[in-house]
């Protein structure tokens, strides 16, 4: 949204409510006005987000953009109480009332109950998502204005993220994954189903593109199986459609999504795909190899089964599929549906 609204010859300002940690933005930031809170983490930066945007008063700002349930109640509240002006627009991140129960879940009720009200716009990525918000909180979302917006894929993105794989897998076949090491994306259910399918196939590693809080945990699980020289996790790298691109399979093995813009990423390189049922949509996707989430052995069989599989024909069936979700038709909805 940010590179798009650039494009356009539109200003746009970024505020990340912690400090720098990775080099996500780094590349942006000579463009884009990127402002980095002094915090540890996004929660108290989301609670002083308040306080600072009423000193920064940006009577400029005509829209506010953002896609995390604390941080969108906080940016409904700021409107509510008339520290911004600006229409709010929230994006539903993921599909919250699977993912969180307790006092987890309550926090997060909390601020939608505190804050959505003040938003021009709920965006839910898929009808699922809006269905189970609507289920969830019925009397404060019979007042808000939810649409279904697909997710955009960026094409223009391809063009800056592409580059050479590292030198020490160049000579490796693989099946690869991406995302946060989290839970959520079902890295250590991926690492027991390739477990199998390594003694099958003895010539084929498997790589896990991205960096987070359950890096120990899933290395301690790849020493266990005795899959240490087999599985490799780099961490984040920057040049992800060169990794997908060369993959013989590229693997989604999310618990749950709110709706995965990797497996969009992943169509535009890679015919073989294997996707869990993890978001809503997901089963609409012509031609990709679907299982159910958290089952080891329909995600190892359905890897197995893309690995024997001539997928070439998938390719122009992906790009239509993909030319259907632009950045600018994304934007002309967006704009369209703000009240």
């Amino acid at each position: 949204m940010a590179l798009y609204v650039l494009g356009c010859r539109q200003k746009c300002r970024v505020i990340i409510l912690s400090k720098k940690t990775s080099n996500g933005w780094s590349d942006l930031e000579e463009n884009l006005n990127i402002v980095y809170l002094p915090f540890n983490s996004y929660f108290v930066g989301a609670i002083y987000l308040l306080p600072y945007l009423f000193f920064k008063s940006y009577g400029d700002v005509s829209f506010t953009f953002s896609s995390q349930t604390i941080i969108n109640g906080t940016l409904g509240l700021a409107k509510r109480l008339g520290v911004i002006k600006a229409k709010v627009i929230l994006r539903e991140s993921n599909s919250i009332f699977q993912l969180l129960s307790g006092y987890k879940l309550k926090i997060y009720s909390l601020f939608y109950a505190m804050g959505y009200k003040g938003s021009s716009l709920v965006i839910t990525q898929t009808d699922y998502m809006k269905r189970q918000l609507m289920e969830a909180l019925p009397a404060l979302t019979k007042k808000l204005n939810i649409k279904t917006i697909s997710n955009p894929f960026n094409f223009d993105d391809i063009n800056t993220r592409t580059g050479a794989i590292d030198k020490e897998y160049e000579t490796k076949k693989f099946i690869v994954a991406a995302g946060r090491l989290a839970p959520a994306k079902g890295f250590d259910i991926l690492i027991e189903a390739f477990k199998d399918i390594a003694v099958i196939n003895n010539d084929l590693d498997l790589i896990i593109l991205g960096e987070g809080a359950e890096r120990n945990n899933l290395n301690k699980k790849i020493e266990e199986l005795g899959l240490k020289e087999r599985i490799h996790m780099p961490g984040y790298v920057k040049n992800v459609y060169a990794y997908f691109k060369r993959a013989e399979v590229c693997v989604l093995s999310s618990r749950i999504e709110g709706f995965p813009n990797v497996l969009l990423q992943m169509m535009s390189q890679n015919t073989a795909i294997v996707a869990t049922l993890s978001a809503g949509g997901i089963e609409d996707i012509p031609n990709i190899q679907t299982c159910p989430t958290e089952n080891t052995e329909k995600l190892k069989s359905s890897i197995i089964n893309v690995l024997q599989s001539d997928t070439k024909a998938n390719k122009p069936i992906f790009d239509s599929f993909l030319k259907s979700r632009t950045q600018s038709s994304f934007y002309a909805q967006v704009m369209e549906s703000v009240k």
